[in-house]
């Protein structure tokens, strides 16, 4: 197994990538810390796991949220012992207000908070712990759109998740020396709840055919893939990797489109 013995923090775990990357780090032998705000979801997906033999629990916290973030990391500690890896998944969109005059402050605040913000907390808070074990592996999830721009996303959300990889290789540098690692992930499009696909749907030959045309490989982009992509971040098989960036796009930051 490629994550024996190592205990996970996955935030926004309880969908999309955040869930698929609980199951598969699971199904690799660690013990999974599933962060997000819907508790019903999160102790379905826990009880998933426990069913095929693995190690999870669900805490409910907001990332925005400092006192949350602190308790998220004490509960982690109190019940593991330790923290080995982080995925920083939480992320959130506002579609609707794409030109950066349509977005209001409290909308722009609100995706900082979340994207860039809850990124900030959750490593301030658990680097502590890594440092103490000489070790760990922090993912954070960015998008291809730190990369390019596109006419649908909100202005925010592109500058959010270019800070976020900004704030990676700054952080990478800073804590190198202590053996821990820092890597960023660049999505291209996935099929998830954000881009308006349910989990239950992802097999649905019209959310598949829409799909296959938004990058050059011809098919859709599913939450296993960035999954695959963290597990490899979080495994020992990366352990000369910090400071980079892994694009998992389709091919779609290598060409250019006229949507």
């Amino acid at each position: 197994m490629r994550l024996e013995n190592k205990v996970a923090i996955i935030t926004g775990g309880t969908s999309g990538m955040g869930k698929a990357t609980a199951n598969l780090f699971a199904k690799e032998g660690a013990k999974v810390v599933i962060c997000g705000r819907r508790l019903d979801l999160g102790q379905e997906i826990v009880q998933g796991i426990k069913n095929g033999n693995g190690d999870a629990i669900f805490i409910a916290a907001d990332v925005s949220n400092e006192s949350d973030v602190k308790e998220l990391v004490h509960h982690s500690i109190s019940k593991y012992s330790k923290v080995d890896v982080l995925f920083n998944n939480a992320g959130i969109n506002e579609k609707q207000m794409s030109k950066i005059t349509d977005e209001t402050k409290s909308s722009w605040d609100k995706i900082f908070d979340v994207n860039l913000n809850g990124m900030f907390l959750m490593i301030k808070h658990v680097l502590p712990e890594m440092v103490k074990a000489g070790r760990g592996s922090i993912i954070n999830n960015s998008s291809v759109l730190s990369l390019q721009a596109n006419k649908v996303p909100s202005t925010s959300y592109h500058a959010s998740k270019g800070a976020v990889t900004s704030m990676t290789r700054k952080i990478a540098i800073d804590y190198a020396q202590s053996n821990i690692r820092i890597n960023v992930i660049h999505p291209g499009s996935i099929a998830t709840e954000m881009t308006g696909v349910e989990w239950k749907n992802l097999k649905q030959s019209e959310v598949i055919g829409d799909f296959k045309k938004k990058q050059p490989l011809p098919r859709m982009g599913h939450p296993i893939d960035i999954a695959y992509a963290a597990l490899y971040l979080a495994s020992d098989e990366s352990a000369f990797v910090t400071g980079t960036t892994l694009t998992v796009d389709g091919g779609q930051s290598s060409f250019y489109r006229v949507e």
